[in-house]
């Protein structure tokens, strides 16, 4: 991870313990800038549910461990190169 990567991340604000975490290499009008919602814990840990790269919630100790893994995954996600759907057998029409 490069020094500057963290910069390309941003928290905005939502509430008072949630913000949506957002990729700012993306533009903003594009939906996959929005990398996960967050909310603070009454731990004071985080929990991060993750929207356009990785699956699913995790939670985290600390913002810095959520930033951390949130880069690996827009790495992980961008080695995978675009995908292709995969095709859906045509399914004949059903008789009547």
């Amino acid at each position: 991870m490069r020094s500057n990567d963290i910069h390309q991340l941003e928290l905005t604000p939502l509430a008072e313990r949630s913000w949506r975490l957002c990729d700012r290499s993306v533009a903003g009008s594009d939906a996959a800038s929005v990398i996960a919602y967050v909310e603070q814990l009454d731990t004071g840990g985080y929990e991060a549910v993750w929207v356009s790269v990785g699956i699913g919630c995790v939670r985290f100790t600390s913002i810095e461990a959520l930033f951390r893994a949130a880069l690996r995954l827009i790495e992980q996600s961008g080695s995978l190169g675009p995908f292709k759907p995969s095709p859906i057998p045509h399914r004949p029409p059903a008789h009547a």
